[in-house]
C-alpha cells in the first residue's frame, strides 16, 4: 500500500504556519505536485487567481483562509473558541466549521491524533494552498527575481548568502530581494508607529500627468532594459501607502504593459476605499498579480475590513495584522525600534527578558533600487540589521537625483559598475564583517553570526588568513602579494579563497561616508547562539534560532 503524503496528514502547526525554515523546496514542490497528479477529483491548484475562480471549492478555501485570519488576529477570538467552537465561529460570522477545522487551531487535539490520521479534505486543502504560497515566494526569490546582468545577479546573490549569517535564516528564506520598488508618493498619510522604514509624513504624490506618464514609461524601459524578465518582480510602494495616490492603478498598468506584471500592492486604508480596493485587487490579478496584502492596524480596522469584503473577494490577499491582539509582534525596525508600544506589545505576547529585542530586525525586502518618482531620486538598497546608523534596516550604497529617463538609466549603469563586482577587487579592503565571531581551529576558519556559520577550509596558512582578515588592514592585493611572499602560497590561490568568502557574504561591504573610519576587530566572544553551516554554499537552518 503507497504511504500516504505528508501533505494529506495532520498539520505540523496551528493553521499550518511553518515553524521552521529548514525547507527542502524540491521535496516540497515535488510533494505538492504528486498530490495534484494523484487526486485531480480532490485538489486543484490554487494559487493562480484567475483560474481559482473557477474552482468549485474556492469559497470554502476562502472560508477556512477567513477562519484562520479572526485566529492571528484576535485574542479574544482565540481565548474563546475552545471553550464552545461552533458558537464562538457562529457569533463572529465565521463560515467554516470549527469542528472540521479542529487540527488547524487546537495544538492538544493534534498531538492526540496518529502519526498517520487524516484531516478532513478542507484542511488538505488549506496545507495544499499554504505549500503553493510558500513555494510561490520561494520562486520569485529563487527565480522570478533574478537580474539578467551578471553583475547585479553576483552582487544580489552576495546580499543573499549575507543575510544568512546577518539576518538569520528566517530572514534568508522569507526575503524575496526584490530587484526594485518604486514610490509614487512622498510620504505616507497612515502614520503607522511601527512603520519599519520611518515613512514621513505625506506631502505630495506622482500624478498621471502626460509629463510624468513619459518620464515614468521612460524610467519603466530603463529598470527593464536593466534587469531583464526580473523586472516583473518589482512593485510600487515602500515608505507610501499605495492608495494615497489617486493615480496608482494607472501607473501599475504601464507597470503591467511595460515590466510585464501588474505590482503587488500593500496598503493599509483599504477601509476608507472600500470599491476601489475591490476593483483594484480585480485588476491586479486579470493582470498577473498572484497575492496582494492588506495591513490592519487595530482591531476595529480588521473587523471593518471583514465586512467589507468577503472572504472569496481576499482569497488572493493576504492580512497582515499588526494590531495589539494578534498572535506576532511588529518587526523591530524603523520607528518600532525601541518603542515603548513595541516593547508592550512584546509583554503582551509573554516575551518577559528582552531577547526578542537581539534578534535582527528588518522589513526591507529589496537588493536592488529605490526610486522616489516625486523627489526624481533613486537610491541603491539591501537589507541589514536595524541599527543606529542603519534605524530603517537596509544600507543605501549609492544615492542619486535624476533630471529625465536617460539619466536615470546612466545611473543605473553606474551603480552596477562601482558597486556590484563579480570579484573582489584587488584595491578593495579585505576584512571579516564586524558582527562575525571568528575562530579557527588550525584548519578551518569559522565565522559565526546569527544563527548560522560560515566555515573556510583547505589550503594552508588559514589561521594566519584568519588573522589578517579580523585585522583588516590590508587590501586583497596586499594580502595575496603577502602571503605569497611569506608562504609562498600564489597570490592567485589568495585571491581564489578570498573570492569564495566574498561570495559567502562574510566579508564586510558596508557601505560608509567618505572619510569613516573602519569598523573595529569582528567580536571574539558570541552574543547569541550559533549553530555551523556546512557546506557554505549550500546554507542548512535550524529551528532553534529565536524568533518572535
Amino acid at each position: 500500500m503507497a504511504s500516504v503524503p505528508d501533505l494529506l496528514l495532520k498539520p505540523s502547526a496551528v493553521f499550518d504556519t511553518p515553524v521552521t525554515t529548514r525547507f527542502d523546496w524540491q521535496r516540497m514542490e515535488a510533494e505538492l505536485l504528486g498530490v495534484l497528479r494523484e487526486y485531480p477529483d480532490r485538489f486543484r491548484p490554487m494559487i493562480e487567481p484567475v483560474p481559482a475562480r473557477e474552482s468549485p471549492y474556492a469559497a470554502e478555501l476562502a472560508a477556512v483562509k477567513r477562519f484562520g485570519e479572526r485566529w492571528r488576529a484576535d485574542r479574544a477570538f482565540r481565548e474563546a473558541l475552545p471553550k464552545d467552537p461552533v458558537n464562538v465561529a457562529r457569533q463572529y460570522g465565521l463560515e467554516a466549521d470549527p469542528v472540521m477545522l479542529r487540527s488547524l487551531w487546537d495544538i492538544r487535539f493534534n498531538a492526540e491524533q496518529p502519526a498517520d490520521w487524516q484531516p478532513p479534505v478542507a484542511v488538505q486543502r488549506y496545507r495544499m494552498f499554504v505549500r503553493e504560497k510558500l513555494l510561490h515566494r520561494e520562486g520569485l526569490r529563487s527565480r522570478e527575481c533574478v537580474p539578467a546582468d551578471p553583475r547585479h545577479r553576483a552582487w544580489r546573490e552576495r546580499q543573499i548568502a549575507r543575510t544568512m549569517t546577518h539576518l538569520g535564516p528566517r530572514s534568508y528564506d522569507g526575503i524575496i530581494h526584490a530587484p526594485f520598488a518604486i514610490e509614487v508618493s512622498k510620504g505616507c498619510s497612515v502614520g503607522c508607529w511601527f512603520c519599519g522604514v520611518s515613512a514621513e509624513r505625506r506631502q505630495s504624490d506622482f500624478l498621471y500627468t502626460p509629463e510624468n506618464a513619459r518620464l515614468w514609461r521612460r524610467v519603466l524601459e530603463a529598470l527593464t532594459r536593466a534587469l531583464g524578465p526580473a523586472a516583473t518582480a518589482g512593485f510600487a510602494y515602500w515608505a507610501t501607502d499605495p492608495l494615497d495616490n489617486p493615480d496608482y492603478e494607472k501607473l501599475c498598468l504601464d507597470m503591467a504593459g511595460i515590466c510585464g506584471r501588474f505590482p503587488q500592492t500593500t496598503t493599509a486604508q483599504p477601509q476608507k476605499h472600500v470599491e476601489r480596493m475591490k476593483r483594484l485587487l480585480r485588476l491586479s490579478e486579470d493582470h498577473g498579480c498572484t497575492i496582494n496584502r492588506i495591513s490592519v492596524l487595530t482591531l476595529k480596522h480588521f473587523d471593518k475590513v471583514m465586512e467589507s469584503f468577503s472572504a472569496e473577494e481576499l482569497l488572493h490577499c493576504e492580512i497582515v495584522a499588526q494590531n495589539i491582539e494578534a498572535s506576532h509582534i511588529q518587526g523591530n525596525a524603523g520607528r518600532a525600534r525601541g518603542a515603548r508600544k513595541l516593547k508592550r506589545s512584546a509583554e503582551a505576547h509573554g516575551l518577559v527578558d528582552d531577547a526578542w529585542e537581539k534578534v535582527p530586525g528588518t522589513i526591507a525586502c529589496v537588493s536592488g533600487w529605490l526610486v522616489n518618482m516625486v523627489e526624481r531620486r533613486v537610491r541603491l538598497i539591501t537589507p541589514c540589521p536595524a541599527s543606529d546608523r542603519w534605524p530603517d534596516g537596509y544600507w543605501v550604497l549609492d544615492d542619486r537625483h535624476f533630471r529625465d529617463g536617460e539619466e536615470f538609466e546612466a545611473h543605473l549603469e553606474d551603480m552596477m559598475e562601482r558597486h556590484m563586482g563579480t570579484a573582489i577587487r584587488a584595491s578593495q579592503p579585505a576584512r571579516f564583517r564586524p558582527d562575525l565571531r571568528i575562530t579557527c581551529d588550525g584548519h578551518t576558519i569559522h565565522a559565526a553570526g546569527w544563527g548560522a556559520t560560515t566555515r573556510v577550509a583547505g589550503g594552508g596558512h588559514v589561521a594566519e588568513l584568519a588573522e589578517a582578515l579580523v585585522r583588516g588592514d590590508l587590501t586583497a592585493g596586499e594580502l595575496a602579494v603577502q602571503r605569497e611572499d611569506l608562504y609562498g602560497r600564489s597570490a592567485a590561490m589568495t585571491m581564489d579563497t578570498l573570492n569564495q568568502i566574498f561570495a559567502a557574504g562574510a566579508l564586510d561591504e558596508e557601505p560608509r561616508d567618505r572619510g569613516a573610519a573602519a569598523p573595529g576587530p569582528p567580536a571574539q566572544e558570541p552574543a547569541f547562539p550559533v549553530h555551523a553551516l556546512k557546506p557554505v554554499f549550500e546554507p542548512a537552518v535550524f529551528d532553534e534560532e529565536p524568533h518572535v
